[in-house]
């Protein structure tokens, strides 16, 4: 761990080197370098300018189309969600239909079968229970799409 530690202080003392700044004369010039340019080589200090104000420094046109970016941006999120959910949607719609094929393909052997009648009320409880289970989950489903269309439209106002 140490040796890691030294090795990337050592690597990091080079560039540490290339942020300084010099300027000198040279041919009756003013030049800048990163290294000494002269017998005359002067290290300056480069400072980034103050921000007037302390505001954004941005303009009014910049911040609208950051603005209108970010809008864009979140709508496009609640699109992507909106598909994903219908998609959801209509797995668990595939699911209930399914379930409900399977139950009357069980009530048809239950017909055929001599305690089919107690088999048959046993299914037809188990069926209402999936529907209600599938209907439940698409239920909450549209909610969820709702009030994604509702952000969405205000997003957009």
């Amino acid at each position: 761990m140490l040796k890691r530690t030294l090795l990337l202080i050592s690597l990091s003392i080079p560039t540490l080197g290339h942020t300084a700044v010099y300027q000198c004369k040279t041919n009756g010039q003013t030049v800048f370098s990163d290294q000494p340019c002269g017998e005359d080589a002067r290290r300056i200090q480069v400072k980034a300018p103050a921000r007037i104000g302390g505001g954004s420094m941005l303009g009014k046109s910049g911040q609208e189309f950051l603005d209108h970016r970010g809008r864009k941006s979140e709508v496009e999120s609640i699109d992507r969600s909106i598909e994903r959910l219908e998609r959801q949607k209509a797995r668990a719609k595939m699911n209930m239909d399914n379930a409900l094929i399977r139950y009357q393909r069980q009530k048809a052997n239950a017909n055929n079968n001599l305690a089919g009648a107690t088999w048959e009320g046993s299914l037809a409880q188990e069926a209402e229970v999936l529907r209600k289970r599938y209907q439940a989950e698409i239920d909450g489903v549209n909610r969820e799409i709702d009030h994604l269309r509702a952000e969405r439209r205000r997003i957009l106002q």
